[in-house]
């Protein structure tokens, strides 16, 4: 009995890793399915499914990001989540998703949430399950760093946004993104595929998508990274 009070309860580890010079606390914890529940409805941060996406398929939580674990990009896919606000993770029965954990404390993380029991645990409590299928993503064309550069010379306003196709909160942003493209013949949009265009990701030191990044006459003026409301985007592109 005592054994699975330990299991279940909460279960909290703080480590301490060096990045980049600077040193930034690591907070790990072990939730139960009703604590993960409650964290995932009131507060801010990505709900992550490191599942193959014939599990995902058979049923998992609303808006999460699905990442396959098994994946040869696994680790390279998980470097692109933002490591500024919780993340939520789980599996099916909680192996994955505590390796996942590990991978991610490499990572710099600083706020994780493992499920314990995982999806299967969900399940069984009876919350609430999304059926929508998903399909299997085809790699975006890669765009060269000279390609890139001559957009960025050419035109007098450049709005950049680095997303990725299995990125939940970059396919939300992808309507505004959308809408702004098509509103405003004076600003060039560019679209940039993290998981494609390496090189870019790599000199405009791009961690956490969505990423977006306003030039103006060739320079680099503003980012912002993750979500932002269409009107405040438009008030930064016209600053």
């Amino acid at each position: 009995m005592m054994k699975k009070i330990i299991i279940y309860s909460l279960i909290s580890f703080v480590f301490v890793s060096c990045s980049s010079g600077s040193i930034e606390a690591q907070v790990v914890h072990n939730v139960s399915v009703v604590e993960f529940n409650n964290l995932i409805n009131s507060n801010e941060g990505i709900v992550l499914d490191v599942r193959t996406i014939n599990e995902v398929n058979e049923g998992h939580i609303k808006d999460a990001t699905n990442i396959d674990f098994y994946a040869s990009d696994f680790t390279a896919k998980l470097d692109l989540i933002r490591k500024d606000v919780p993340v939520y993770v789980y599996c099916r029965s909680g192996g994955r998703s505590a390796k996942t954990v590990a991978a991610m404390q490499e990572l710099g993380f600083q706020e994780i949430y493992n499920l314990v029991g995982g999806f299967g645990a969900w399940k069984a409590e009876g919350f609430k399950v999304v059926s929508i299928k998903r399909k299997t993503i085809d790699k975006q064309k890669a765009m060269s760093v000279i390609e890139f550069s001559d957009i960025i010379k050419n035109n007098e306003v450049v709005l950049v946004s680095f997303t990725t196709e299995w990125c939940v909160p970059c396919k939300k942003m992808k309507p505004v993104i959308e809408e702004i493209k098509h509103e405003n013949n004076d600003v060039k949009v560019v679209l940039v595929d993290a998981d494609t265009s390496k090189e870019l990701v790599k000199k405009f030191k791009v961690s956490g998508v969505p990423v977006f990044i306003i030039f103006r006459d060739g320079n680099e003026k503003l980012r912002h990274v993750g979500m932002i409301d269409k009107k405040e985007l438009m008030n930064k592109i016209k600053q």
